[in-house]
């Protein structure tokens, strides 16, 4: 079995007072647009190397979310709904 698959415990949401956790991280339920690993495998540096480095391209937490991974947000604050839509964000 290859060492880039991810059997990790699990996962909080970093935002302060939200209690919610998941068995694993939701970006691992989709796969990656940036560096094109698959389901259940971690992000890989552009040297083709994974390793411990924390964060998952933003691309992959996007498509995560759009695709409903992290679920509801019981503070109303995340999520593709909550996120201004592009014409506001020209202003």
């Amino acid at each position: 079995m290859s060492g880039l698959h991810v059997f990790s415990g699990p996962v909080i949401c970093n935002r302060p007072g939200c209690t919610v956790e998941w068995r694993r991280d939701p970006i691992l339920d989709v796969a990656c647009p940036d560096c094109r690993a698959g389901v259940g495998i971690r992000c890989k540096r552009p040297s083709g190397h994974s390793g411990p480095f924390v964060d998952a391209h933003a691309a992959r937490d996007l498509t995560a979310d759009a695709q409903g991974a992290y679920g509801h947000c019981p503070l109303g604050i995340c999520g593709v709904a909550h996120q201004p839509a592009q014409q506001e964000l020209m202003l």
